[in-house]
């Protein structure tokens, strides 16, 4: 592959660890927006369930009772669902993550290809200059022994 062709492939492997890292960061905020939900919705239960206990204590009625606990009970069912977005949100940026790697791999090795394809161009030339300079050295030599300089 020639060198103008690797820095095209190079580019379009730039854009693409570029995209991955921005949807990187769109799965971050997304996982920790709703890890923040999830604390929060847990935050709350515990402040219900120490708030319930205290007034549970200075005496409620059954039906009270009965309201909080139906209340804890919906809160637990919110923290699971939140807990399963959460879950999948950490699977989603697993994933988005395990791209970015895969894409930023991709444009260093086709960089490191690159590189290698330059200095095997440079020792080529470098090659070819010292055989022009030991054909001519040659030459030279040739006309010096034979009397023709």
């Amino acid at each position: 592959m020639e060198i103008k062709q690797l820095d095209l492939v190079i580019r379009l492997a730039a854009e693409q660890c570029s995209g991955a890292l921005e949807r990187l960061g769109v799965a971050r905020a997304q996982w920790q927006s709703v890890s923040q939900q999830l604390q929060q919705l847990k935050d709350y239960q515990a402040q219900y369930v120490v708030q319930a206990q205290r007034e549970s204590q200075q005496g409620i009625s059954v039906q009270a009772l009965a309201e909080g606990r139906r209340f804890i009970g919906e809160l637990d069912g919110l923290i699971a669902t939140q807990q399963q977005s959460v879950d999948q949100q950490a699977a989603n940026l697993q994933t988005v993550t395990e791209q970015w790697i895969e894409a930023a791999r991709y444009q260093e090795a086709v960089e490191r290809l690159r590189e290698q394809r330059l200095s095997e161009q440079a020792q080529r030339l470098e090659r070819h200059e010292q055989q022009r300079v030991d054909d001519l050295y040659a030459v030279q030599h040739v006309m010096r022994a034979s009397g023709l300089s």
